[in-house]
């Protein structure tokens, strides 16, 4: 790994940070990537796990607030009007938990799920409970196996790391594009 990537700042918090904003766009890469710094030492594990699972609950919440808000801005309830978000409203307010359990295990999901759980109206308190138990449960098995490879596998991919993380971004973002392709032809 690239020191210099790492040496801008001597404060641990600009990592903490970075981890948590990294979450909001590629949320299992931002895992992976945190397990990996833990591995490599760069941060400790409680603290990159925590960091993760922080950027994840703020992000599913502030989807899931998008949600509500559709019911109170008629603009933002047309925005919400989408086959994805339409899709998922029936089944979310049948069984909302489960359905949250299956959205945070499918990525390409994840956005229109929450978003559809706050146009569903979901509760409040389900949501936040079901969501921090997914995020526990998903984050805790990619950040453990990521942490467990990184720390077996650190010294042999050291340097091999950063020229297979851009075919790596590349073809996790094809798979979604892929993923939501299906979704998309399935629907229709």
């Amino acid at each position: 790994m690239p020191e210099f990537l790492l040496l801008f700042s001597d404060n641990p918090g600009w990592l903490v940070l970075a981890v948590v904003i990294s979450t909001f766009m590629l949320e299992d890469l931002a895992i992976v990537a945190a397990a990996l710094l833990a591995s490599a030492g760069q941060m400790e594990p409680s603290m990159a796990f925590a960091a993760v699972c922080v950027g994840m609950f703020i992000g599913d919440t502030a989807l899931y607030l998008l949600g509500r808000s559709a019911h109170l801005w008629p603009w933002l309830g047309r925005k919400a009007d989408h086959p994805l978000v339409a899709h998922h409203i029936g089944p979310l307010q049948q069984a909302p938990l489960h359905q949250l359990a299956l959205i945070r295990c499918m990525p390409g999901l994840r956005t229109f799920g929450y978003i559809a759980c706050g146009v569903a109206r979901v509760p409040g308190a389900g949501f936040t409970l079901a969501n921090l138990l997914s995020i526990l449960v998903w984050a805790g098995m990619l950040f453990g196996v990521a942490f467990w490879l990184g720390s077996q596998y650190a010294e042999q991919l050291h340097d091999a790391l950063w020229w297979l993380l851009p075919p790596a971004l590349l073809l996790f973002v094809l798979a979604q594009r892929r993923s939501r392709q299906r979704l998309n032809v399935s629907e229709g």
